[in-house]
């Protein structure tokens, strides 16, 4: 018999949310690393014990804002239509609109936990990718991490260098470059 689930209070619904959106305007205000539970109760204007009620820490609260984040990717990297990385614009337009958060909180040198987060994701689902598109070998990590870490790289260089370069320019420079790179690869002897 299958379990049927309770539809979720709008109460807990609107407690995460304001949570959610007081880490966002924290972010963009002073960065993760600076931003305490304390600065993000005052902005979502509830106590101490909502905020626990939902999350263990403020890690597990960035957490549950980039699992939001993967799950959106995933999605419209399917619906995208494209062969081979489809999660890229999505994640470049989304980059994009929230371009004052993630530079304050992805791109300086004291911000590591973003990062980190962030490249977590980023793993998944470029993982994703390449194993649904080859078989696995022991290059396989060695592919991932490749590609990931030229994706910080492209993220990082439009965050900072102030380009203009729209989503779909970055995307088209991200993608050229990659692919050429694995298709250089496959076509090795």
């Amino acid at each position: 018999m299958p379990t049927e689930q309770k539809p979720t209070d709008r109460r807990v619904t609107r407690s995460k949310q304001l949570l959610l959106d007081a880490l966002r305007w924290r972010l963009m205000e002073v960065g993760y690393e600076k931003v305490t539970i304390q600065s993000i109760l005052d902005r979502a204007g509830v106590g101490r014990a909502t905020f626990y009620a939902h999350f263990e820490s403020k890690d597990d609260l960035l957490s549950s804002s980039i699992s939001r984040l993967h799950e959106g990717l995933k999605t419209a990297g399917k619906q995208s239509g494209r062969a081979r990385f489809g999660f890229s614009l999505p994640f470049f337009t989304h980059l994009a609109s929230h371009r004052a958060i993630y530079a304050t909180s992805m791109c300086q040198e004291d911000e590591i936990t973003v990062e980190r987060m962030i490249r977590r994701m980023l793993r998944d689902l470029v993982r994703d990718e390449v194993s649904t598109r080859a078989k696995p070998t022991d290059a396989e990590g060695l592919t991932i991490e490749f590609i990931v870490g030229a994706l910080w790289s492209t993220i990082v260089w439009w965050m900072n260098s102030g380009s203009s370069m729209s989503p779909i320019e970055i995307d088209a420079h991200f993608r050229q470059l990659i692919l050429a790179a694995l298709d250089a690869r496959s076509e090795r002897p």
